[in-house]
């Protein structure tokens, strides 16, 4: 689904739909589509402090908060981390015993 003031191969994601029109609004939703969150991490902060609408800023913290990881996902690989380095360690261990005897 495009919106005006974008390319129209920029498709914008239905959470996105109602977001106003801004120049460098459209460039961070354009860098969404593209996959791009490295830009969106350092431009939306940007826009943050710049925009003078309100709406703007909302959008905009919008697209910041839909780049960050899941705290979920970041848990489950601490553990999955910690897992394989206990295993490791284990299996390191008892092979180092083994030749030991």
């Amino acid at each position: 689904m495009a919106r005006e003031g974008l390319e129209a191969k920029v498709t914008v994601p239905l959470f996105a739909r109602d977001f106003p029109k801004d120049a460098a609004l459209d460039s961070l939703v354009g860098a969404f589509d593209r996959g791009d969150f490295g830009h969106i991490r350092v431009e939306a902060p940007k826009v943050i402090a710049s925009a003078k609408d309100p709406k703007v800023r909302e959008a905009a913290e919008t697209l910041l908060a839909r780049t960050k990881p899941d705290p979920l996902a970041l848990v489950f690989y601490v553990l999955t981390l910690a897992l394989v380095t206990c295993l490791s360690v284990y299996w390191w261990w008892r092979s180092w015993q083994a030749g030991m005897r």
